[in-house]
């Protein structure tokens, strides 16, 4: 009984948690291929959907729901894609194209680390944006090498918290 109200109550949060950040809800991934497109999602990116896409997983995985992994990385890499540019030295980026393409390329990192497949994560890039002006073979491989260092990230500290 314990663990069936424990459960429900940290699902409970969960859900009220979305309806702060109401970008979060759902999986995130059609957003973001929206997002990326040019389709303008006010509340998909933002920090309020970053904050409850985090811990509203979290609370759903550990109260016991069958939360997918991919479309939420995915989602949490575009929001933090999106941050990249807002940092002091990058003002040259904050425009549509390069806020886009990081979008993208943070997507991008975490479905490479969802699925621990840097050339995955490529592709995903390649599915998102293909046919549209933000989509370049130069996009390609730096993404690539953001998907290859977003894995090789994951797998240092999963050895060095896990001790192996």
């Amino acid at each position: 009984m314990f663990y069936s109200i424990y459960g429900t109550i940290l699902v409970l949060i969960s859900v009220r948690l979305t309806m702060w950040g109401t970008g979060a809800m759902g999986s995130g991934v059609a957003e973001v291929i929206g997002v990326v497109n040019g389709i303008v999602y006010p509340d998909a990116i933002n920090v309020k959907t970053l904050i409850t896409k985090v811990i509203g997983v979290v609370f759903a995985v550990v109260g016991g729901l069958a939360v997918g992994k991919e479309g939420p990385l995915a989602h949490i890499g575009a929001n933090l894609g999106s941050a990249v540019v807002y940092l002091p030295e990058l003002q040259f980026m904050r425009n549509n194209i390069n806020k886009r393409q990081l979008i993208a390329a943070g997507a991008s990192a975490g479905v490479s680390c969802a699925f621990g497949a840097p050339i995955g994560g490529a592709l995903f890039l390649y599915e998102l944006s293909r046919g549209n002006p933000v989509w370049t073979f130069n996009l390609l491989w730096k993404t690539f090498f953001t998907c290859c260092t977003a894995v090789f990230t994951m797998g240092f500290f999963d050895n060095v918290l896990h001790g192996e």
